[in-house]
């Protein structure tokens, strides 16, 4: 039983291109690679794509071996609970998360470029399917066309509303319609499958494909329910969080009872990799329809997810943190030009997606010395690429953190109580033990907080230093 839903049909490896630099549209050349960025919401880096544990995503790995896959990206983080909104927003313009704006980091500004609206003033068609999350305006001045489009930070798996693309912009949840009989992960594959069956244009496409799982609700869709029903807790499973973290009782948090029942975080785990597998699958379709329709020769492929998520790891179920699993997710690219079954440890964020496509699609990359993001284009190429030598973490106000080399620090400060931690990820990768109060350590905590202060100033962090 299992087998059959897991059977996909095998991955033709993507043949090649590659890419160069600075702004202004201009003209396309004939040939230029379509564009499939395939975005998930809340998955976590892992799974045998990436991680040895019981997760099965066979489609993921088949593409990562046919392509480069980066074993160290993540997000920056999020200014507020809503993380996806300020992280997809960062990722769409390749800038700060604190340069996002809006009550909870969900407006793009104006001034910003987002990567389909640039590719857009440069001759391509951009479509979209799936979650938005950002405001209508963004999404008006970035997309050509458009299916399904879910607009909402979440909802109900099944029967939720949708707006269809409108030539007028006029985007309201009063133009919506709703959707009923279809998990929301087959909808978004299937408008995307229909989207690749139908394309008749002459310009180079970038589809957009922006699914609404696994975030909650776990609703399962039939066919997967039973696939995970032996799923094993974590090592790093807590029955509660060792101190205030700041928002302890958050949304996120109360999907599970306090403390935390080791029977209930298994289902939650059972159902988030039930929910990942479907969506694996459904992404093996859309990858058989490009091959089918002749496109797969000249499509880059581009997956990611906006965030990761807890599900009981460190006693908490959310991605309101700084900790491995909530802000360390899957990156890979696939296509032509790009030298296969390879791997990356080089430290990167979403939000070098904008400038390595720009690269890759031999485009100027507008605003690069404002932006955060710097191009992987190396790596991709097969050459050695070191990346940086250090990334910074936020969420809200009061969570810093710093990953330098193969240690993380972690820096909290919440009703006026200070909480160090120091993590060794190259020894304890489930971090589990504290390492910021041994005596040997204190040289290496000071230096990582000076590190620490300077990109407080490069990220345009607006809150005072408090580590």
């Amino acid at each position: 039983m299992i087998r059959q839903w897991l059977a996909i049909a095998t991955l033709v490896l993507l043949s090649g291109f590659p890419c160069g630099a600075q702004s202004r549209p201009v003209q396309i050349r004939k040939g230029r690679p379509n564009i499939l960025f395939i975005l998930t919401d809340d998955q976590r880096r892992g799974g045998t794509f990436l991680a040895p544990e019981l997760l099965k995503t066979p489609v993921l790995d088949s593409l990562a071996g046919s392509g480069v896959r980066f074993l160290n990206s993540y997000i920056m983080g999020g200014t507020s609970g809503a993380v996806c909104a300020p992280s997809r927003g960062s990722m769409l313009t390749g800038r700060s998360v604190f340069e996002m704006g809006g009550n909870y980091g969900q407006k793009i500004p104006d001034s910003l470029i987002t990567l389909p609206q640039y590719l857009k003033d440069n001759g391509y068609y951009t479509w979209m399917t799936g979650k938005w999350h950002n405001e209508y305006a963004s999404f008006v001045r970035s997309f050509s066309g458009g299916a399904a489009l879910f607009f909402n930070g979440m909802g109900p798996q099944y029967d939720f509303s949708v707006n269809d693309f409108r030539e007028d912009g006029a985007y309201s949840p009063q133009n919506s319609r709703m959707v009923k009989g279809i998990h929301a992960t087959d909808l978004f594959a299937d408008e995307a499958i229909r989207f690749l069956e139908q394309y008749q244009d002459e310009r180079p496409f970038f589809a957009y494909v922006a699914f609404k799982t696994p975030h909650d609700p776990r609703t399962v869709a039939p066919p997967y329910q039973r696939l995970y029903r032996d799923a094993p807790l974590p090592p790093n499973f807590l029955r509660e969080h060792p101190f205030d973290n700041g928002d302890l009782k958050i949304r996120d948090e109360k999907l599970a009872a306090f403390p935390r029942d080791s029977t209930e975080i298994r289902q939650h785990i059972a159902d988030y990799y039930a929910m990942i597998t479907h969506i694996d699958q459904r992404i093996g379709d859309i990858l058989n329809t490009l091959k089918k329709q002749g496109l797969q020769n000249n499509t880059l492929v581009v997956f990611a997810a906006d965030n990761g998520l807890a599900v009981g790891q460190h006693g908490l179920m959310g991605k309101q943190n700084l900790y491995e699993h909530s802000v360390g997710v899957p990156l890979l690219f696939s296509g032509p030009g790009i030298k296969p079954a390879q791997t990356s440890k080089a430290l990167t964020y979403l939000t070098d997606i904008f400038p390595t496509l720009c690269d890759y699609l031999h485009l100027p990359v507008p605003g690069r010395q404002q932006m955060l993001g710097q191009s992987l284009m190396p790596a991709l190429k097969g050459a050695t690429y070191k990346g940086r030598q250090s990334e910074y973490y936020i969420y809200a106000n009061y969570q810093r953190g710093l990953r330098m080399g193969s240690y993380k620090l972690i820096e909290y400060l919440v009703k006026g109580q200070r909480h160090t931690q120091l993590f060794n990820l190259d020894a304890d990768p489930w971090e589990q033990r504290n390492l910021a109060g041994e005596k040997n350590m204190q040289k290496r905590v000071q230096a990582m907080r000076t590190e620490m202060k300077r990109w407080h100033g490069k990220a345009k962090d607006p809150m005072p230093v408090f580590y």
